[in-house]
């Protein structure tokens, strides 16, 4: 059986070789300041759009959706979120060793060109060497590099990227299929349109049983 072991810090997402596109030197502000100047600025573009602010439904539109930004869907932007990881030793024994763990994890982050939703779902899958993780601990990697302004292509590669330094090995799949909401509400305007990206490193890019296996899990789960 595995044995548990004690937590390690917060792993830094910056080390990911696909940062996102950060200011040098951003506002040092507190997230209550953050919130108060969106706010503002969110008031500005209600008001230009010509919106009647004293309306009941529309009053506190700018803070709800100042509180949105900061403390929701664009909470992976403060570092000190990145989820704590726990790890259990990787001791099974050498007919077990190499067996494939494989995750479905649904979520939704906001496409940086546009700032409106990209919903979808996230597969993936790694061979375990050294170390396992708890089941939730993806989903929340997951979650964290999607609440940020994103690319599709970034986001695959840095929980990509992350989850190769958690887990000591370069053995990891990982496939986003989403709906774009700049697609399906502007320009083309097709609601039925989804984008896949995909990244297969080491034995997934390699050796074919296991890549063939990865994409039937897929498929596998699509169908339920």
């Amino acid at each position: 059986m595995s044995k548990k072991t004690k937590k390690s810090a917060p792993l830094s997402p910056a080390i990911t070789r696909f940062p996102t596109p950060l200011a040098k030197n951003p506002p040092q502000l507190s997230d209550e300041e953050k919130i108060a100047v969106i706010t503002d600025r969110f008031r500005d573009i209600m008001e230009v759009l010509g919106l009647d602010l004293t309306d009941d439904s529309l009053a506190h539109t700018p803070s709800r959706v100042a509180h949105m930004y900061v403390k929701e869907v664009f909470g992976g932007l403060d570092l000190a979120n990145f989820p704590s990881m726990s790890f259990f030793d990787h001791d099974f024994d050498a007919e077990h060793k190499g067996n494939t763990v494989f995750l479905k994890v649904g979520f939704t982050s906001f496409c940086e060109h546009h700032f409106v939703p990209m919903s979808g779902f996230a597969y993936i899958a790694y061979v375990p060497q050294k170390k396992l993780i708890g089941l939730s601990k993806v989903p929340r990697i997951v979650r964290y590099f999607a609440r940020r302004p994103q690319l599709q292509e970034r986001l695959a590669a840095q929980i990509a990227d992350s989850l190769s330094i958690i887990l000591q090995t370069n053995d990891v799949a990982v496939s986003i299929s989403a709906r774009h909401y700049c697609v399906m509400a502007r320009g083309i305007q097709d609601e039925n349109s989804h984008a896949i990206t995909t990244i297969l490193r080491g034995q997934f890019g390699e050796d074919d049983n296991l890549r063939r296996e990865f994409f039937e899990g897929i498929n596998r789960q699509d169908m339920n």
